[in-house]
């Protein structure tokens, strides 16, 4: 370590660009496991990091192994964190950082200041700032996100630059992407940000169980530009989704339905009934559909290296609500409720019908497919987040 007569502390590191890029990367993988409770992973992808670190650099010290001297919320609550960005002063108060709980900044405040250093490219004593060789311009983009929680693409930036930024500073790029910047950028620009996260996925695959094959059925599902496979695969799906949407639309045709009789009874007494029925071939067709998107979906939940993240996207939401009502009409009949029998009590049968309606929302998978039923769902957000 070596001061100046500026009051400026800069490590003596031949290697520390290297190494400080490892660093930070293990740091932010860590709290990245701890965020998403994927705890299994964490003691081997570290170690492996830490390895990395350490054979590159015997002198190396400060590495994410001395976490334990952390700082609690409590202690940073009414402190700011001063960094000066490539000559530009910038205030944040430690509060508003921990509030994001992801990127490096969320874990610096939690640090000491001896643990701070080795982070920093130098530490600024008369100012008591921590001083970063990077852009002020882009680090704007970074301050905006700790300050709202959202990430903005300014039009006068560099897109390669903001991603290399926001990987420097450990914060996923497409997953606080502001909604107005989703809809005013064009979809080359989007799938920068949705390659760059592709690519930290691959890392979080690398090291699961079965990861080579498992990040493979993930990009075959999830990625149909990675292959001429994936994109069979989407075709199939919309295929399926197609004509599980024209069952549904032709079994409710008269053309297509049968005269159904059965006898319901009020206030003691039996009364004849006919119901209009889809035809048998429409409830085969619907039955092979069906099993097609529980298998999608089950095996998106299987190989997903966060479930719980994959759970909550908004999409795998709809694919469940798709399969819902068919799985609670297989539930009943397995605990010996007949759904076809239950037209005498009221609140089932409603039930029922509801179930029914509920299929027609699998026309919102092809939401993932479209670009324009993406724009119009974009729409509506901005919409809702400029009100």
């Amino acid at each position: 370590m070596a001061t100046s007569t500026r009051g400026i502390h800069r490590k003596n590191r031949p290697f520390e660009h290297h190494n400080d890029q490892m660093i930070r990367r293990s740091i932010c993988i860590s709290q990245f496991l701890k965020d998403s409770q994927m705890t299994s992973l964490k003691s081997n992808y570290i170690t492996s990091i830490i390895n990395d670190i350490i054979s590159s650099n015997n002198e190396v010290e400060n590495t994410p192994q001395s976490q334990l001297g952390l700082i609690t919320d409590s202690d940073n609550a009414d402190t700011f964190l001063r960094l000066n960005i490539g000559g530009t002063h910038f205030l944040i108060r430690n509060e508003t950082v921990l509030r994001r709980k992801t990127g490096l900044l969320s874990l610096i405040v939690r640090w000491p200041h001896e643990k701070r250093v080795p982070l920093a490219d130098a530490y600024l004593e008369n100012t008591n700032e921590y001083y970063f060789e990077r852009s002020a311009l882009l680090f704007n983009v970074i301050y905006q996100f700790y300050l709202t929680g959202f990430i903005h693409l300014p039009e006068n930036l560099c897109l390669k630059d903001l991603l290399n930024e926001l990987d420097y500073w450990c914060i996923a790029p497409d997953k606080y992407l502001a909604e107005c910047c989703c809809f005013n950028r064009n979809d080359n620009q989007l799938d920068s940000f949705r390659s760059s996260s592709e690519m930290d996925q691959a890392d979080y695959f690398r090291h699961l169980r079965f990861g080579e094959y498992r990040l493979q059925i993930w990009n075959l599902m999830e990625v149909p530009a990675s292959s001429f496979a994936a994109q069979i695969f989407t075709t199939l799906s919309v295929l399926f989704v197609f004509i599980s949407i024209l069952g549904l639309v032709l079994g409710s045709l008269p053309e297509f339905q049968l005269k159904t009789n059965y006898t319901t009874t009020i206030d003691s007494i039996s009364i004849q009934m006919i119901e209009m029925e889809p035809l048998p071939v429409f409830e085969r067709l619907e039955f092979i559909c069906i099993i097609w998107f529980i298998f999608e979906y089950a095996l998106k939940m299987l190989i997903s290296y966060d479930r719980m993240s994959t759970f909550l996207r908004l999409m795998n939401i709809i694919d469940l609500l798709a399969i819902l009502p068919f799985i609670i009409e297989i539930a009943l009949n397995l605990f010996g409720f007949n759904t076809k029998n239950m037209r005498d009590l009221k609140f089932a049968f409603l039930v029922i019908r509801v179930l029914r309606v509920l299929r027609v929302i699998r026309i919102l998978k092809l939401g993932r497919y479209s670009i324009g039923l993406q724009m119009f769902g974009r729409t509506l957000r901005v919409r809702d987040f400029a009100a």
